[in-house]
């Protein structure tokens, strides 16, 4: 029985040129053709897909998270403001006195 035979190894250029490749057809594009079996005829090249949209579904997550907490401190930040302008003017005012 013959003996498995190992892949050649990948060249940082090719990878690159890969990579430059499904940036240009974009996530969606790519995890189609991942999931149909399509487009990617080497399976090293299937290989560097999945870690390339992997990489980029992480980005995208990473990038949800801080706008979400930038969002909540922006809020935050806003109550606080009109909470205090509420409080100022109420002393302003005379409502209330300290």
């Amino acid at each position: 029985m013959p003996e498995p035979v190992e892949p050649i190894p990948l060249t940082d250029r090719e990878e690159a040129k890969w990579r430059a490749e499904f940036e240009k057809l974009g996530r969606e594009a790519v995890r189609i053709a991942i999931t149909r079996g399509q487009g990617f005829s080497p399976n090293r090249k299937r290989e560097v897909a999945l870690l390339w949209l992997r990489d980029k579904e992480a980005a995208a997550e990473r990038r949800e998270r801080d706008t979400a907490w930038y969002a909540k401190w922006t809020w935050e930040a806003a109550f606080a403001v009109v909470v205090l302008t509420l409080i100022s003017l109420l002393l302003a005012v005379g409502i209330i006195h300290l």
